[in-house]
């Protein structure tokens, strides 16, 4: 359950930041700050997840492999925040 609340909460973060900065509400740097914060937080919590495999083979199981997730909410949130975090994050860069 904490796990579906964390994903909840990484998903609608990166998506506000992004709605918000396309819409001219959140700066580009606070838009880079809360993308990257969100998409750094994430992928490193999936990867301690897999701390007893090697990184190449952890972060392909993150992004490939979604048997290795618990649930397909957990994959799908995870493509979600590095998709669109990755993508604010370089849409914010052309601002600063």
């Amino acid at each position: 359950m904490r796990s579906l609340i964390w994903n909840l909460i990484a998903v609608a973060s990166v998506v506000a930041a992004a709605v918000g900065f396309e819409a001219g509400f959140v700066a580009p740097r606070d838009a880079f700050f809360i993308a990257f914060t969100v998409l750094t937080l994430y992928t490193g919590g999936q990867l301690l997840a897999r701390e007893n495999q090697p990184l190449g083979e952890a972060l392909a199981s993150i992004f490939i492999k979604p048997g290795s997730h618990g649930s397909s909410v957990s994959y799908l949130s995870g493509l979600v925040v590095a998709g669109l975090g990755t993508v604010v994050v370089a849409h914010s860069l052309t601002f600063l």
